[in-house]
């Protein structure tokens, strides 16, 4: 059993939001440091600087991403879970998704994989 299956959804959410507060903020200030942190070593590998910066680029709506996100849900699985967010744009109408997986590592809480569609 891991920690995030005795959490209740009020309480996770309240444990994710700081979190993915800090990561949009992060992403609109093109702040890697700050952007990366908590991440797992293994997202660390797969989303270097460089790869982060060319995201920036390409995706500008990472770069625009409204501090009006709302929690959804969240899924759970064995060693991790996943928080849902509805997002807005600065720059885009509608709206949009934001996922941010949770693990359990060995340092703590990790980030293992985060997503904006």
């Amino acid at each position: 059993m891991t920690q995030f299956s005795r959490l209740q959804k009020e309480q996770l959410r309240s444990v994710a939001q700081p979190i993915w507060k800090n990561i949009i903020a992060a992403a609109r200030e093109r702040d890697y440091a700050r952007f990366s942190r908590g991440f797992s070593n293994d997202l660390l590998s797969k989303l270097s600087e460089d790869h982060f910066r060319e995201s920036c680029e390409d995706f500008p709506l990472l770069t625009t991403i409204e501090d009006d996100f709302e929690f959804i849900d969240s899924i759970h699985r064995e060693k991790s879970v996943t928080i849902i967010w509805r997002l807005t744009s600065s720059s885009y109408a509608g709206e949009f998704l934001g996922l941010l997986t949770l693990q359990s590592g060995e340092s703590g809480m990790e980030i293992s994989a985060l997503s904006v569609t």
